[in-house]
C-alpha cells in the first residue's frame, strides 16, 4: 500500500511542476510582446517623424518650386507671344507702308473780293501697278475731284505732280500715276507694289490696321478689328458698300489702305464718322469691290490723246457747221498743238471715219495707241483741210 501512495505522490509532485513552468513562459511571451510592441511604437513614431520632416522641408518646398517655375514658365511664355505678336506686327506695318502714298491737292479760287485763294488738301493712295515709265496708284475720287493741282509723296519723299488717269465718281475710286523717271530722281529705284488680298474671307472681329496718311503728317498706322462686313453710307450723294472698323481712320488717312495681319490690302479706307456721340467707326470699300472696278477703269484707260477740249458743233452758237466736234481749247505740247489744230476748228473724221460729235470723235481716238500717227479732217474758217497727228501721252 504504501508503494502505491508513493507513486501517487510523486505523479502529483510531477503535475505541480509542470504547472509552475508554463505559467513562466507565458509571462516572458508577454513581456516579450510588450517590449516588441514598445519598440515598434517608437520606430513608427521616428518613421512618422522623419516622414513628415522630408515632406515639409524638402517635398513640399521642391513642388512649390516647381509649380512656381512652372507659372513664371506660362507667364513667360505669353510675354513671349504678345512679343512675338508685337513684333510681326511692326514688320507687316514696316513691309507694307512704302506702298502707301501722302496726296497733297490744290484748289484756287476767288473770294467775295475777287482775291485769290487757295485750300490744300490731303489724303492717301495705294501703289497697285508700275511700269518702266509710270507709277499707278488707287486713291477716293472724293480727293483729286474738281482740284487743280495733285501732288503725291512717295516714302514721305517730296512731292511728285500727278495726273488723273480714270475715276469711277459713282464708287468714290480714281486712278491717278506719277512718272518712273520722278520717283528715281528722288533715288526711290524699288517701288513697292501693294499685296491686294480678297475681303471675303475677313470675319467680323478679325483684326486689321489702317494705313494712310492721317492728318497730312504722313504715314501713320491705327489698329483696329471689322465690326461689320458689309454696311452702306452715302459719300458724296453717293451709297457705298463697304466694310465697318473700328480702326481709326481721320482726315488724311482716306483713301489710304486697311490691311489684314499677312500685310494685304482688303479695303481702300474711305470716311469715318463724324459725330460727338459716335467714336471708333471707320468705313473702307472691300478689296473685291474695288479690284474689278479698277481693272475696268484700266482697261478702259487710254493713254493716247490729241490734247484738246471739245464740245458738239451742235451745242455751239457761233459754229457754222453743226456737224463735228468743235475745238474749244488746245492744251500746249500735246498731240493736236504740236500738229498745228487751232481753237475753233471742227473736227469732222479720223483716218476717214466720220465725226458727227465730241463723244465719236474720242470713240475713234482710243482705237489708237501713242506713237501712232492719224489723219484729222478739220474744218477751219469755211476750208476743209487735213493735218497729220502723232499721238502722245497727255502732259502732267
Amino acid at each position: 500500500m504504501e508503494e502505491i501512495n508513493y507513486k501517487d505522490d510523486s505523479k502529483s509532485f510531477f503535475q505541480e511542476n509542470i504547472k509552475k513552468e508554463n505559467s513562466f513562459l507565458k509571462y516572458i511571451k508577454k513581456l516579450s510582446l510588450i517590449i516588441i510592441y514598445i519598440f515598434s511604437c517608437f520606430i513608427l513614431g521616428l518613421l512618422i517623424s522623419f516622414s513628415i520632416t522630408i515632406v515639409k522641408d524638402i517635398i513640399i518646398p521642391n513642388f512649390a518650386n516647381n509649380s512656381i517655375q512652372k507659372l513664371n514658365n506660362i507667364e513667360n511664355t505669353e510675354d513671349l507671344n504678345i512679343q512675338n505678336v508685337s513684333n510681326n506686327l511692326s514688320s507687316v506695318i514696316e513691309n507694307v507702308k512704302p506702298s502707301i502714298v501722302s496726296i497733297t491737292t490744290l484748289t484756287r479760287a476767288q473770294d467775295f473780293f475777287n482775291n485769290n485763294i487757295s485750300k490744300e488738301d490731303s489724303g492717301s493712295g495705294i501703289i497697285f501697278h508700275k511700269t518702266a515709265t509710270d507709277v499707278y496708284i488707287v486713291t477716293n475720287n472724293s480727293i483729286i475731284d474738281n482740284v487743280d493741282n495733285i501732288a503725291v509723296a512717295i516714302q514721305d519723299e517730296k512731292p511728285i505732280f500727278a495726273k488723273l488717269v480714270a475715276k469711277n465718281e459713282n464708287n468714290n475710286l480714281a486712278i491717278i500715276s506719277i512718272p518712273m523717271k520722278e520717283v528715281n530722281k528722288l533715288g526711290i529705284y524699288d517701288v513697292k507694289v501693294a499685296r491686294f488680298g480678297s475681303s471675303s474671307s475677313i470675319l467680323e472681329g478679325d483684326y486689321v490696321i489702317a494705313i494712310g496718311n492721317a492728318i497730312g503728317e504722313g504715314n501713320t498706322a491705327t489698329f483696329g478689328m471689322i465690326s461689320a462686313k458689309s454696311r452702306e453710307i452715302v459719300v458724296n450723294n453717293r451709297k457705298l458698300n463697304v466694310l465697318q472698323t473700328t480702326a481709326a481712320i481721320n482726315p488724311g488717312n482716306n483713301g489710304g489702305a486697311l490691311i489684314n495681319l499677312n500685310g494685304e490690302v482688303i479695303g481702300i479706307n474711305v470716311a469715318k464718322v463724324i459725330d460727338s456721340n459716335v467714336e471708333g467707326i471707320g468705313y473702307s470699300i472691300s478689296t473685291d469691290i474695288a479690284i474689278p472696278l479698277i481693272e475696268e477703269m484700266m482697261n478702259n484707260t487710254n493713254p493716247a490723246t490729241l490734247g484738246i477740249e471739245i464740245v458738239d458743233a451742235s451745242a455751239y452758237p457761233d459754229a457754222k457747221y453743226k456737224v463735228g466736234a468743235l475745238v474749244v481749247n488746245v492744251i500746249k505740247n500735246g498731240s493736236a498743238h504740236k500738229a498745228g489744230v487751232l481753237p475753233y476748228d471742227i473736227i469732222t473724221s479720223v483716218n476717214g471715219s466720220p465725226v458727227l460729235n465730241s463723244a465719236q470723235l474720242i470713240k475713234e481716238v482710243k482705237k489708237y495707241s501713242p506713237k501712232d500717227t492719224i489723219k484729222l479732217n478739220i474744218i477751219r474758217n469755211g476750208e476743209v483741210i487735213n493735218l497729220k497727228v502723232k499721238l502722245l501721252k497727255p502732259n502732267i
